[in-house]
């Protein structure tokens, strides 16, 4: 089955992020408040009104501190749509990019013509505990100082440094890319210059991981619009197309006990998409990566097939920079614009659009027209991300 030119992505909405609640006293909004105002700006910029998604799809990221199980439902009550198809996301930073694939094959069956894939989180001003903990994670993890994702995304750095020499020269470089990126874009949160050295002398969290490898939490909400290709040629804005799209969860390469933590599901489900969209990494413009550690960026664009597993030389002689050889990040990442909980995701997706429109201002890459995106979520110990999703998008037919 394919997907390829059966949706396209025709509204974005973006609000500020912000970490707002962090101090007492501070005004602050609400998840809700951020879905709807996300929602009006996606609706605004596809020219689209709220009884046009009556009975249509509408597709839901779910926060991963959040106790209601259900959140889409909840979702449909605070923005007011009675949904005749509804999705939820439930794989971390993977679910934007899922959301897509899952509505993009709706649309494709008929079942819809339209489709709203939405999310936001407030974890600064909302709190909602702990929460009771799995008991492998109980029993086998937090009593042994795996304290959480930092401590197992350290594991995976600091092994890829020791079987490859990879060093803090070769993941800062993609840190300051980053950063540059961001400093170019109006909603960028982080937009200081860094350097090198900057990013090397940043504290240390959790051994080689250092705090300007980390993601950023904030408040905020995001959305996009996905159209058939009959309403996608009747609306506001040019359509983006979906060109492809593949995903996969709980990958496990080599013995699923001992599994290559240095390899993700990006490696067969960016090869799905690819295939699925007919193109190849020569034909792709940019990558806009899901980032929650800078060491994931790196492991992606190997895992991708851009470069070589422990090719040093490519990450030492490639411009990453948006007028380079192959841009990444040309929005500053959720590293440098804020993750609000499983929302983040949807950033990636966004950049890409704005890209492809040709809407990136300072930063936009010269004659953009292929980008893919990817989404992660989910960090289990002794391998990789266990859901994994990418998609291939492109501005012509």
């Amino acid at each position: 089955m394919s997907i390829t030119n059966k949706a396209a992505i025709v509204g974005i909405g973006d609000t500020p992020t912000d970490r707002l609640g962090s101090k007492p006293g501070e005004p602050r909004k609400s998840s809700a408040e951020y879905l709807a105002w996300a929602m009006h700006l996606a609706l605004e910029d596809a020219g689209l009104s709220l009884k046009d998604f009556q009975g249509q799809g509408l597709g839901v990221t779910i926060p991963t501190a959040y106790p209601q199980p259900f959140w889409p439902e909840e979702v449909s009550e605070i923005l007011g749509i009675t949904p005749g198809f509804l999705l939820g996301g439930a794989t971390g930073g993977a679910g934007a990019v899922s959301l897509m694939g899952g509505m993009s094959a709706a649309i494709n069956s008929g079942l819809i013509d339209l489709a709203l894939v939405i999310g936001a989180a407030a974890p600064f001003s909302e709190h909602w505990g702990g929460g009771i903990q799995p008991g492998d994670m109980r029993d086998w993890e937090i009593p042994y100082g795996t304290m959480g994702p930092n401590s197992k995304i350290a594991m995976v750095m600091r092994r890829h440094m020791h079987e490859f020499g990879t060093t803090l020269d070769h993941l800062g470089k993609i840190a300051v890319t980053a950063r540059y990126h961001s400093s170019l874009n109006p909603l960028g949160y982080l937009r200081s210059p860094m350097t090198i050295d900057d990013y090397k002398n940043s504290r240390l969290v959790a051994d080689p991981v250092r705090l300007f490898d980390c993601v950023m939490p904030a408040n905020g909400g995001k959305a996009y619009i996905l159209a058939s290709p009959e309403r996608a040629k009747t609306l506001r804005k040019k359509p983006v197309w979906v060109k492809g799209f593949g995903e996969r969860s709980n990958p496990s390469y080599g013995p699923r006990a001992g599994s290559d933590a240095l390899i993700m599901g990006v490696k067969d489900a960016g090869r799905v998409a690819m295939e699925m969209a007919g193109v190849k990494h020569k034909d792709i413009n940019f990558l806009q990566l899901y980032d929650d550690y800078v060491i994931v960026v790196y492991l992606q664009i190997e895992d991708l097939g851009f470069c070589q597993k422990g090719d040093l030389k490519f990450f030492e002689n490639t411009d990453f920079t948006f007028k380079g050889q192959l841009p990444i990040q040309t929005g500053g990442g959720i590293i440098n614009c804020g993750q609000p909980s499983t929302a983040g995701g949807v950033h990636h997706i966004l950049e890409g659009v704005r890209q492809l429109r040709g809407e990136g201002g300072e930063r936009q890459v010269p004659n953009a027209k292929i980008g893919l995106i990817s989404g992660l979520g989910v960090l289990p110990y002794g391998k990789n991300l266990g859901c994994c999703a990418v998609s291939i998008l492109g501005n012509e037919l």
